[in-house]
């Protein structure tokens, strides 16, 4: 339970930590709150590192 615990805050931390950037969908329409842990997390490291780029 405390892991699903812990996976469930770290999603919603990179949901709207995304929302804030104006990310709430993908090119498909997927909305973040649907997408799995990974997946926020390669589009959370995708926005980060081009915006260090910039």
């Amino acid at each position: 339970m405390i892991l699903s615990r812990a996976v469930d805050e770290r999603k919603n931390y990179l949901i709207q930590e995304l929302a804030e950037k104006g990310y709430v969908e993908d090119f498909l329409g997927k909305k973040t709150e649907d997408m799995t842990l990974t997946e926020l997390e390669e589009i959370h490291i995708n926005i980060r590192c081009k915006e260090a780029g910039q």
